[in-house]
Parts: structure tokens; sequence; C-alpha cells
């Protein structure tokens, strides 16, 4: 899936997450969540995909951590949003 889109891809299911709350960061909508699955440090493997977290669709911008090296599964990260729905400018 081309991560500049905005839409996503409909036939790739949502990878669900555990989500702790959404915030803000230097005007960016963010939603803290715990690690799906291992990945590398940079977030590429989720950057871009469709993710569900208490039953609304969300696409992945962007990651933020406070520490480096690979993300664990089940660590707590953040994950920038854009709602799945291109229409859908109030997610998160």
């Amino acid at each position: 899936m081309n991560s500049s889109s905005d839409q996503i891809d409909h036939e790739e299911a949502p990878i669900a997450v555990e989500a702790f709350y959404a915030y803000g960061y230097g005007g960016r909508r963010m939603l803290a969540i715990r690690a799906p699955f291992a990945m590398g440090a940079d977030g590429a493997d989720i950057i871009g995909r469709a993710i569900e977290a208490d039953g609304r669709r969300y696409v992945v911008v962007s990651i933020a951590r406070q520490i480096s090296g690979p993300i664990h599964h089940g660590e707590p990260f953040g994950v920038e949003l854009r709602g799945a729905d291109a229409r859908d400018e109030s997610a998160a």
C-alpha cells in the first residue's frame, strides 16, 4: 500500500491494536498503542497500514517513541493517525 494515499486497501484487514489514549503532539493526532508485533525501530512495518482500535479504523502516518532500538511485541509507543475514511477528519 502506498503510505501517502488517503485511502486504505480495503482488501487488507486492519491490524487490531490495544489503544491506551489519544493525544496531540506538535499539532499531530496521536494514539498510544501497544505494538501488535515486533518490528524495526523505524516502524516501517506499520506505517501506511490500517489499524483498528476500539472499533474505529485509522491509517498510521508515522510513529513516535521515547526510546531507540527495535520495537518489541507489546511495547507501548505512539502512532500518528489519519482516519481510514478520508472524509473522517474527526478520528481519534
